[in-house]
């Protein structure tokens, strides 16, 4: 099983990626805002941090 999370700079979301299928998907004006995502809402494969755009964390062949 392939997993990676991206910080996509052409769509500005960070996505959660697992065998070449999208798990979720966070704007970037979501993550950086000053209310936090409440957990339950939150999945916890996109706890990754800061946005850095261009950024991925695991495995990039996650990615379709």
């Amino acid at each position: 099983m392939a997993a990676c999370t991206y910080d996509n700079p052409d769509t500005m979301s960070r996505e959660c990626w697992r065998d070449k299928k999208l798990v979720c998907s966070y704007s970037v004006e979501l993550l950086c805002s000053k209310q936090p995502i409440p957990g339950e809402y939150f999945f916890f494969g996109a706890n990754i941090g800061p946005w850095k755009t261009g950024q991925i964390a695991g495995d990039k062949e996650a990615i379709a």
